[in-house]
């Protein structure tokens, strides 16, 4: 009885650990990806301001980071903005805290 209970106890520990080293790996992977992507961006942003030789000034890149929050988060008033940009005007959008 207690074999069986042990076997079965450490069939769960090997899912666990290997679910464990997926998630591991899989945030390993994004960091990499978006490193990758850092990297581009700063090539393709050198090359459109024209660094040509390692003592250029070379512009500035803000770091990027993963989003904590979910993607469909929108800003009040983007729609008026929006409406206001295809009529081909100049529109501010006034947030205020606490709403």
């Amino acid at each position: 009885m207690y074999i069986i209970l042990g076997i079965i106890l450490c069939g769960i520990a090997a899912v666990c650990i290997f679910i464990l080293g997926g998630l591991f790996t899989r945030h390993l992977m994004l960091d990499a990806l978006d490193e990758a992507r850092r990297e581009r961006m700063m090539e393709d942003a050198y090359r459109f301001c024209g660094v040509r030789h390692p003592d250029d000034p070379k512009p500035y890149i803000p770091p990027t980071m993963r989003p904590k929050t979910p993607r469909n988060r929108y800003i009040p008033g983007m729609s008026a903005l929006d409406r206001l940009l295809r009529e081909g005007k100049r529109g501010t959008i006034m947030v205020r805290g606490g709403r």
